[in-house]
């Protein structure tokens, strides 16, 4: 048989900080991303679709989206199977409780383990909600499971797998594994490509379905998994975003006009310009003299080609190099000797907040404007 995984949609996020006309557009954004996985599941003939919890990014959902939702989910026919999240929780006045579901929609409703069993592919799927935004100890080690019999068994959760002491239903790869689950699809780690490297290929999580910020990024996408009685799961990723989050580095070192580093910086876009929605934030590092910078906001907008945004990150180092800085005897030179070992380190990451701070602490020492860091800096 044949399932599609997904999960962590988040519906009608606020998109806070936007503007009412963009959060607007993104809202409806995910709609047509619903609509396209539903889709998907009817052009792979998917016997199944598994909701692996954060369909909804919270309590409240708007009456377009419950509309569609509930349309969409019954004009597919095929069983779907929810577990609601700690986004989504299935409480009081939820969708869940409040919407008239078609037939074909199986919600969890309980924090115990429960099964929806499936005769027609000799299928039991197995799962749990969040009645809150919390679950503190394994719904796994709540009550015996039924040994594993012949038919096939399925595991559909927001779970944990990366903390024992998580707050969202902490799972552990043991729980799943001797359970004899053919296929765990989680949801609740958006970004889980360095969890799928250490655990076994039956377990899954679905991440995310199409990106909402700088914290997604890349291509998201749902997965299409094939079940045989006695075969691993097959799994395949399906990309079904129209809208995506890049970040990149580019090196100023060397640049000794303007001209030269708006041409840098327009040469590393043009390689992403496309049919996408493409979001980028690029970093700028190496040396760079801050005055051939000038207005990083118009520099951007000037660059940007056909991405919806360009960002643009000063994480250069003051090309007052190190020579001047190394025998500087005043404050700025203790500075930079203190950081010199983070600016030259092989981790990247190590060389950017050495960058950043050297950046920060002389813009002080001068008494000049301190960059502006995004959050996540």
């Amino acid at each position: 048989m044949k399932l599609l995984h997904t999960g962590d949609l988040h519906l009608d996020s606020a998109f806070s900080g936007k503007g009412t006309l963009l959060a607007d557009r993104r809202r409806e954004a995910q709609r047509r991303l619903l609509e396209r996985i539903v889709r998907l599941a009817e052009e792979e003939a998917c016997d199944m679709i598994l909701i692996a919890g954060d369909l909804f990014d919270g309590k409240y959902v708007t009456p377009e989206t419950a509309e569609l939702a509930c349309r969409l989910f019954g004009e597919t026919k095929r069983p779907i199977v929810i577990a609601p999240g700690n986004h989504d929780p299935y409480v009081k006045g939820s969708f869940y409780q409040t919407a008239e579901l078609p037939e074909n929609v199986y919600v969890f409703s309980a924090s115990e383990l429960q099964c929806f069993f499936f005769e027609e592919w000799n299928l039991s799927v197995y799962g749990y909600a969040f009645l809150s935004a919390a679950i503190t100890e394994s719904p796994l080690n709540q009550g015996a499971i039924e040994p594993k019999g012949e038919g096939l068994r399925v595991f559909c959760a927001h779970a944990d797998l990366t903390s024992p002491v998580s707050r969202y239903a902490p799972v552990t790869e043991g729980d799943l594994l001797q359970n004899g689950f053919d296929y765990a699809a989680l949801g609740h780690v958006h970004n889980s490509s360095e969890i799928e490297e250490k655990v076994d290929p039956s377990i899954r999580y679905c991440g995310f379905a199409e990106g909402r910020s700088f914290d997604e990024l890349g291509e998201g996408g749902v997965l299409i998994v094939t079940l045989e009685q006695g075969e691993p799961a097959r799994v395949e990723r399906k990309c079904l975003s129209e809208t995506r989050y890049l970040a990149e580095e580019v090196d100023l070192s060397g640049c000794g006009e303007a001209e030269e580093i708006r041409q840098r910086i327009a040469q590393a876009v043009s390689r992403f310009d496309g049919e996408k929605e493409t979001h980028m934030r690029l970093s700028l590092v190496g040396t760079a003299d801050a005055a051939l910078l000038g207005d990083m906001d118009r520099l951007a907008e000037e660059v940007k080609g056909s991405l919806a945004s360009l960002e643009l990150k000063d994480l250069t180092v003051p090309v007052a190099d190190g020579n001047a800085l190394s025998k500087d005897v005043t404050l700025r030179g203790a500075l930079y000797k203190s950081l010199y070992a983070g600016l030259i380190a092989e981790d990247p990451a190590v060389r950017r907040r050495s960058a950043l701070a050297l950046q920060i602490g002389l813009a002080a020492i001068d008494n000049r404007k301190i960059p502006e860091r995004s959050a996540d800096q």
